[in-house]
């Protein structure tokens, strides 16, 4: 974005230089948003899974003051060391954004991307507040778990909001409040174009509202759907009965292809009703083409992280007996329920989205739905099934190669 706009200055584009701020202030702005509530969730997600490790150093007599700041410490150099691998995949990744703008029909003036020295500085910030973001409360709950609890509990710990998280939950509701009121209630002078902005404000508040509070939101969700369904087999019990004991793995799973499809819906909606717009998936991916790549490969890192965790897991029932094939069907139906949750998540967030931005725009919702490419959002809900379910199976494929007793061991 700051190449763009000093390309464009330089050239005395006005026009382009406005088009520049709104374009990549909008895509630095999503795939920001994703990031850090992706690698927060992640990190506090893989210091859940760790918590018995550390009951076994408070066991061994290391201060739990000193605990927290050991983790604490170990989160600031992940983020650092993260920071610095981000430095020279920064001009990579401009220079491709840069193409794809061209492609869009924007005049850049030649503009190229280059290394800078402030890019040192803002890449080891983006990695460490996130890491700090996702694991401060979570070394402090970390410090003060009795140590035998920490051996007990089979499920993971039940989330609590921290002051930050309400903090930041009560501002996104007023956003979404102030947002909605002028958007769906008012006559306002810009008309049609600035009531749907208002209302796509309030909606984007509301997804990043409800996947603040994902342990709250995403966790009842796959509750509730997957207790609807008919039984279908032990398999399937061990499936839901896992998703709903790991919850803290569950929501980590679910939230980065949550957030990529609401975002998506809500882009498709949003083109679907303002005036000269598109809703094509070329121009969401403009927008949205770094949060795709920061969510798959967050949520596949997710899956890959907690393979110890889930080794173990399959571990316990096999030696309780279940057939191999039991635990394999399992541990690729856990894949169709993050899936599932995800996809019925994005599917409400699209119509709450289509109800919203139509009353803003003052026209029939059956028009909005009308006019989506559902063939699009079918084939983005199925590529979020099968990326799940395959990396699940290749997990379920590398479990079923593992001695029972070996991995209980370990």
């Amino acid at each position: 974005m700051f190449t763009a706009v000093a390309a464009a200055r330089a050239a005395g584009d006005a026009r382009m230089v406005s088009a520049s701020i709104a374009l990549g202030g909008n895509i630095v702005f999503f795939t920001v948003l994703a990031a850090v509530g992706i690698v927060a969730s992640t990190v506090g997600l893989t210091l859940t899974t760790q918590r018995r490790d550390h009951a076994l150093w408070a066991i061994l007599g290391i201060p739990r003051p000193r605990i927290r700041r050991i983790l604490r410490t170990e989160l600031i150099v992940l983020g650092i060391a993260a920071g610095a691998l981000a430095v020279p995949l920064a001009p990579l990744v401009a220079r491709a954004t840069l193409s794809q703008w061209t492609t869009t029909g924007l005049d850049l003036h030649g503009a190229t991307a280059g290394f800078r020295l402030w890019h040192v500085g803002a890449s080891l910030l983006s990695g460490v507040v996130p890491c700090l973001l996702g694991g401060w409360g979570v070394t402090r709950r970390a410090a003060r778990t009795p140590e035998m609890r920490a051996f007990r509990d089979l499920s993971d710990p039940a989330a609590r909001p921290g002051v930050t998280r309400g903090v930041l939950a009560l501002c996104l509701l007023a956003g979404v409040v102030g947002m909605w009121i002028p958007g769906l209630g008012l006559e306002l002078e810009g008309g049609i174009a600035q009531r749907t902005a208002f209302a796509f404000a309030g909606d984007l508040f509301l997804v990043c509202l409800s996947l603040l509070m994902g342990p709250w939101v995403l966790t009842p969700l796959m509750r509730f759907w997957t207790a609807l369904l008919p039984s279908r087999g032990v398999a399937w019990h061990l499936a839901v009965q896992s998703c709903r004991a790991r919850a803290a793995r569950s929501v980590a799973t679910v939230l980065p292809f949550a957030l990529s499809l609401s975002f998506v819906g809500l882009f498709m909606v949003m083109g679907n009703v303002m005036p000269g717009s598109a809703a094509g998936l070329d121009d969401v991916l403009v927008v949205l083409g770094w949060v795709f790549v920061v969510s798959w490969v967050g949520g596949v890192a997710v899956i890959a992280l907690v393979g110890r965790e889930r080794t173990r897991d399959s571990a316990i029932v096999a030696v309780a007996g279940a057939r191999p094939g039991v635990v394999t069907r399992s541990t690729i139906y856990e894949g169709v329920i993050y899936a599932g949750t995800a996809i019925i998540f994005g599917a409400i967030s699209l119509a709450v989205a289509s109800v919203t931005i139509a009353a803003g725009a003052r026209i029939s919702v059956v028009r909005v739905l009308d006019g989506l490419p559902w063939a699009t959002l079918g084939a983005l809900a199925g590529v979020t099934l099968v990326t799940t379910c395959l990396a699940l199976a290749l997990q379920a494929a590398r479990v079923s190669r593992t001695v029972a007793a070996r991995a209980l061991r370990a």
